[in-house]
């Protein structure tokens, strides 16, 4: 009885495996490393950069989850007290809602309009609604600014900030280059594959939504572009 109220002897949960599907990782992350480990190397780094201690007391929101952080979460028994995912990817989302059996976890598809990833959606709007909760202590975008145009970045950051707690933060990776006036989609059919920023255009737009640049640090790559720490103005 003893054993059992520690814990010692539970099963160790089955791994989460992945279809290959729905693992976005590059060739050349993939080549690095499996995903649960960029995953887990992901969140390291983000929480370097946030300031945090541990997970274990956090929750955590994830706007274009994709799969890696429930991997690196579960496969390498990282502790967290809530995530929640968010993505335009309604067969992933249900592959994860059927997958994962722990309620600390949930998922949730937004059917938003992306003319690469999600034709059929409704346009965002600066009204666009979340099905979550008002108070996160971290909100998170992994290669999601790296598809938007500043229009729909612009609906992004005004939609999360309503999510963040007041002592809370937002990191979020984008790509950014000096060189631009404003904003360029490199994609070869411009439909939002390949998105840089000027870095200038960039921060007076993320500050009109609601927040404040707190910190910043240049891409690692390939596993991480450029990417900023913002907290609630």
């Amino acid at each position: 009885m003893r054993w059992d109220w520690l814990g010692l002897n539970r099963r160790r949960a089955a791994p989460l495996i992945v279809p290959p599907e729905f693992n976005r990782n590059s060739a050349k992350v993939t080549a690095l490393m499996p995903p649960e480990q960029a995953g887990r190397w992901l969140l390291e780094r983000m929480q370097q950069h946030v300031g945090f201690r541990t997970y274990a007391n956090k929750t955590l929101l994830d706007f274009g989850c994709g799969v890696r952080f429930t991997q690196a979460i579960l496969n390498t028994q990282l502790r967290i007290k809530r995530y929640a995912g968010v993505d335009i990817d309604r067969a992933m989302i249900d592959f994860l809602r059927a997958s994962v059996d722990d309620r600390r976890f949930e998922y949730h598809f937004m059917d938003t309009y992306h003319p690469l990833y999600n034709t059929s959606g409704v346009p965002l709007s600066l009204s666009t609604t979340l099905p979550v909760g008002h108070d996160f202590d971290l909100v998170t975008m992994f290669s999601v600014i790296t598809h938007q145009t500043p229009e729909d970045s612009r609906c992004i950051f005004t939609i999360l900030r309503r999510h963040v707690r007041k002592d809370g933060a937002l990191f979020f990776t984008c790509f950014l280059d000096a060189g631009i006036e404003r904003f360029e989609d490199r994609s070869p059919a411009r439909n939002g594959g390949f998105c840089f920023f000027n870095r200038d255009f960039l921060v007076s737009l993320v500050e009109d939504c609601g927040w404040r640049i707190a910190g910043s640090a240049p891409g690692e790559g390939p596993i991480i572009g450029d990417s900023f720490v913002c907290r609630p103005a």
